[in-house]
């Protein structure tokens, strides 16, 4: 009885938290898209499709994944990035800025980037929230760990950047567009200033 309690317990101070009410919505979210894209409907970034005025998968081809594999890999990321730290951000302001770069990422991909042709999965956005929490918290706090996660990320990229046949890409089954993961980081950063504005 006291174990079922404490468990209670725990699982109300977990939901009590922003950042893990966010995660399980981002979960659900994300399956149900999965779902959709593996066996209803293709929501990915097609530029064909795009170009005939499906304008909506400049939204949903961020959301959506090559596979199963490939969207447990960035939930993983998710979830790492959402118990980095303490700082607690309304759920509002993570669902906004997450479709914000998603719909950044992919405008950016098809105006400037006429070679990707087809576009699948959140990672990019991902960065870019990384790199967007990661400035935030040390804008706040100004300790040093956000920097280290940040360096840690550069070093990711660079690693994208120059390795074509990356563990990553093996369990997505696809190349890894690092184009893409750049871009995010770019934005998250650029989000991260007029976060702090509003915050002030």
């Amino acid at each position: 009885m006291i174990v079922q309690t404490s468990c209670f317990r725990f699982i109300r101070l977990l939901l009590a938290k922003e950042n893990i009410l966010f995660l399980l919505m981002a979960i659900f979210l994300l399956v149900i898209l999965q779902i959709m894209q593996s066996y209803i409907i293709d929501l990915s970034f097609d530029r064909t499709s795009i170009a005939h005025y499906e304008l909506w998968r400049l939204v949903s081809g961020g959301l959506v994944h090559a596979n199963f594999y490939h969207l447990l890999l960035n939930i993983l990321g998710l979830f790492c990035l959402l118990v980095l730290y303490d700082n607690q951000i309304s759920v509002h302001t993570w669902c906004i800025t997450s479709l914000t770069l998603v719909t950044i990422i992919n405008c950016v991909l098809y105006l400037f980037w006429p070679s990707t042709e087809f576009y699948f999965g959140f990672s990019a956005a991902l960065h870019g929230l990384f790199v967007w929490y990661s400035l935030i918290e040390w804008r706040e706090k100004r300790v040093w760990f956000p920097l280290v996660v940040l360096l840690i990320l550069i070093g990711k990229l660079s690693m994208d950047t120059m390795l074509t046949d990356s563990l990553s890409s093996q369990i997505i089954g696809m190349r890894v567009h690092w184009q893409s993961h750049w871009i995010g980081a770019v934005s998250g950063a650029l989000l991260s200033f007029i976060y702090k504005r509003k915050a002030a």
